[in-house]
């Protein structure tokens, strides 16, 4: 009989011990959450950009400054940069693209070639003559230029493919050199 009680008294402690052990476990897992991924702002950062739009009444553009959220990677600061290009300007300025357009991807090669595949919109949307397109032109070149160093040429695809022209004034079917859109 002693024994007997002396085994469940033991019992009844083990699994009130049990039940302290794991509450103490789960309030130490609660206060303190392992991190497995880091925070949104460790891999954003804020980084001053030049866009470049068209400037009313002339066949130019003209630098647009911003502050962009840029993340680590170079695609995505690509990105970022040229979602901020296709929202357009703040003041003054013109929107060059064609409403509707996107950047599907974006390619950065070690040689010093981003590629920028834009949506048909670019093209099939574009309205202008051969000024409107060169400032379309010079706006994608000189924001890269101006923003990604080591890029020394863009490549604009469409869907994928590379574009002879966006509105039939401008040869882009090779990669045009950054220097010469200066």
């Amino acid at each position: 009989m002693k024994r007997r009680w002396a085994l469940t008294v033991l019992g009844a402690a083990l699994i009130v011990a049990a039940f302290f052990w794991l509450a103490r476990g789960r309030n130490r897992a609660s206060v303190q959450p392992s991190r497995l991924l880091p925070l949104a702002s460790e891999l954003e950062g804020i980084r001053g950009v030049y866009l470049y739009f068209g400037v009313p009444g002339a066949d130019s553009v003209a630098a647009e400054y911003r502050d962009v959220v840029v993340k680590d990677r170079p695609a995505d600061q690509v990105r970022a940069i040229y979602r901020e290009l296709l929202a357009g300007p703040s003041k003054g300025r013109l929107s060059l693209f064609p409403e509707g357009t996107e950047l599907l991807e974006t390619y950065w090669t070690e040689r010093g070639t981003l590629y920028l595949d834009w949506n048909k919109t670019l093209t099939q949307g574009f309205r202008g003559g051969s000024a409107r397109e060169r400032a379309l032109i010079a706006s994608i070149v000189r924001t890269a230029g101006e923003n990604l160093p080591g890029v020394e040429r863009v490549m604009i695809l469409v869907d994928g493919e590379p574009a002879e022209t966006i509105g039939g004034h401008f040869d882009v079917l090779s990669p045009l050199l950054v220097r010469d859109w200066q």
